[in-house]
């Protein structure tokens, strides 16, 4: 089975803030690449948070495995320092999981979320880890009357469903005591949620996984697994053999038929400010909480320790079935823009400009949750589908993954993250052309909402053909 080729993540232009203040603290320390042959039990493909998590993991509930770790590059240089760094579950996501899954398991998923972010905070917490671990609950904000109804319609689910403590409703003016943007009309506080420093997180975990014995091989990509009863998995200048092989590779699992059949690429574009935390203290935004607008394609916000607002467009463009390195998921000058527009919009005070702006491809499962499974008579693993929950979901993943490759039936194993039926997204070119149009029909859409202007007729209905057709992607 021959493997993606790992997207690009050793371009200095496209780094994140994230990734170059890490570097200023601790330089780019690398473990040598694999250049022979070495048997293992479980071989990681992929360095990221789902590659560290599910190896620590494995070592927690069974110290005697033999884990190794694999990389293209280097670890957690990829998707993992470069999201927006909002750490929280599924709570928020109940009106699009509800439909899909009934209550039972939608609220199973959400439960399993709350663990796997007690998971975080231990770790983040433990031994004085300077990762910028703040507390302090989520919060969606509305930004126009459409969002409005979206936050009274969720109100109402939660305490139809005896959820309502898991948020509180906050008014204009409470909204504002916690971040006075001339923009927010009414919001939704989570109380479960939190904000980190993505980049000093996954240089936390790669250190964590090392001080456990955990084998880490750098700059080794592998280009092809041969699966058996023994798994073959070769690199450029070595191989190992091992009896379970895990894919942590994100957007490099769109290679399999399993995934790509109900995954597809977007991308994601954030853009970082120049720091200013006197004019943050006068409108109250006083603590890193992390913030997220209504729209289908949300602009997710955050403050940091220093004082700036990373601000993010999950409106980026799609891209043609596997083709995850593609130059455009990293550079797109209009959804950059994008972001900008929405810091200058949410933030009109804030002196200076942006800082930097970069972006990476995503991938959106068609029901909107990740997936977790074990390729047919196999014993080789993968995940997908994180879009918008990456922090939380990618230690579900290694709760998930760990469980599969140990033979456990547990709440993991048994829930919607590892045993579901999903949609199936259109074959390509219709996957493409269709979803590039639905995008482009709801950003329009979306930006007349928050301009107070009235939706164009057509873009109005192609935004609505997803809902027609069943699908939860691309549905507001």
């Amino acid at each position: 089975m021959d493997l993606l080729a790992a997207v690009r993540s050793d371009v200095e232009r496209e780094f994140s803030w994230w990734q170059k203040d890490v570097r200023s603290l601790f330089g780019t320390p690398r473990q040598p690449p694999l250049t022979s042959r070495m048997d293992v039990d479980v071989a990681i493909v992929g360095g990221g948070f789902t590659g560290l998590w599910t190896a620590l993991i494995l070592k927690e509930r069974n110290p005697q495995l033999r884990v190794a770790i694999l990389d293209a590059y280097r670890c957690g240089d990829g998707a993992s320092s470069r999201n927006g760094g909002n750490v929280h579950g599924y709570w928020g996501a109940l009106p699009t999981l509800l439909p899909i899954f009934g209550a039972d398991k939608s609220i199973e998923a959400a439960r399993l979320g709350t663990v796997a972010q007690g998971r975080l905070r231990k770790f983040a917490t433990a031994h004085r880890r300077d990762v910028w671990w703040v507390e302090e609950g989520y919060l969606r904000v509305a930004t126009s009357p459409a969002q409005v109804k979206k936050i009274r319609e969720f109100v109402r689910t939660a305490r139809d469903l005896g959820l309502g403590d898991t948020l509180r409703q906050l008014p204009q003016g409470e909204l504002r005591e916690l971040c006075n943007s001339p923009r927010f009309l009414e919001g939704l506080l989570f109380t479960e949620g939190a904000t980190v420093n993505p980049g000093r997180l996954v240089h936390e975990l790669r250190q964590a996984a090392l001080d456990a014995g955990i084998s880490i091989f750098e700059n080794s990509p592998v280009r092809r697994v041969q699966k058996g009863s023994v798994n073959f998995v070769e690199t450029d200048r070595g191989a190992v053999t091992a009896r379970d092989v895990v894919l942590a590779t994100y957007t490099g699992t769109m290679g399999l038929s399993p995934v790509a059949r109900s995954t597809t690429l977007f991308s994601s574009f954030p853009v970082m400010s120049d720091p200013d935390p006197e004019y943050l203290e006068s409108i109250n935004y006083r603590k890193a909480r992390g913030l997220a607008d209504l729209r289908m394609f949300t602009h997710y916000f955050r403050r940091t320790n220093d004082g700036r607002v990373l601000m993010g467009s999950g409106s980026g463009p799609l891209e043609w079935g596997s083709a995850h390195n593609s130059e455009k998921l990293r550079n797109d000058g209009a959804s950059a823009r994008r972001a900008a527009i929405g810091l200058q919009r949410f933030f009109p005070g804030m002196s200076g400009g942006v800082a930097t702006s970069w972006g990476y491809p995503i991938e959106v499962t068609s029901d909107r949750l990740p997936y977790f499974g074990t390729l047919q008579g196999s014993r080789i693993h993968y995940g997908s589908g994180y879009s918008g929950h990456g922090v939380n979901a990618t230690v579900i993943a290694g709760e998930c993954l760990s469980s599969l490759i140990l033979n456990q039936k547990d709440e993991w194993t048994t829930s919607a993250f590892c045993s579901r039926n999903r949609m199936t997204f259109p074959i390509e070119p219709f996957r493409f052309v269709g979803g590039t149009m639905v995008r482009d029909a709801i950003v329009r859409c979306e930006d007349a909402e928050d301009a107070g202007r009235r939706q164009p007729l057509i873009a109005q209905a192609i935004s609505n053909l997803p809902r027609v057709m069943g699908m939860r992607v691309g549905t507001r």
